[in-house]
């Protein structure tokens, strides 16, 4: 899911540059909203790391579990569609992930994400980096959601 969604504001991102509605519509339709909504654990929140496309069980073991980068990335893009757009739908999405994302993931005491979740939302592991978890997505996230609400204060006042 994260993948697909990162392409998504990657895509609509360059849509709003170009001025290509196209594009604009492809991402935000069949990247970031549909994969959304394909990879959104309805029962217990988040968003799965992997989902096979014909509905069949996935190759890799990890697939149920929840990893702090997806929920970045899809903060990124829902708030990037909401700005772009202005349907409330994506003001709506964003506040979920968001929400679920600093509770499941933010260690309030110490700070930064944990980065891996079980599928019910139990902390797997407990280290904040590692190989595969550094500091990049959760800092670029903020920071452009960041940029991307004072934007849209500044353009309101």
């Amino acid at each position: 899911m994260g993948h697909a969604i990162e392409a998504g504001w990657f895509l609509l991102n360059e849509a709003l540059k170009t001025g290509d509605t196209e594009l604009k519509k492809t991402a935000i339709k069949h990247f970031i909203n549909g994969s959304y909504n394909r990879g959104w654990d309805e029962k217990n929140g988040g968003l799965f790391y992997f989902l096979d496309a014909d509905d069949l069980s996935p190759v890799q073991l990890e697939w149920g579990m929840k990893l702090w980068w997806p929920h970045a990335e899809a903060i990124i893009a829902f708030l990037m569609a909401f700005q772009s757009t202005g349907e409330q739908h994506f003001a709506t999405v964003f506040d979920k992930v968001f929400s679920y994302t600093l509770e499941k993931f933010s260690d309030p005491a110490m700070g930064e994400w944990y980065g891996y979740l079980t599928r019910e939302n139990q902390l797997n592991q407990d280290f904040k980096a590692g190989p595969y978890k550094g500091c990049f997505h959760v800092p670029r996230a903020l920071m452009m959601c960041e940029m991307m609400l004072k934007q849209m204060l500044d353009k309101n006042n």
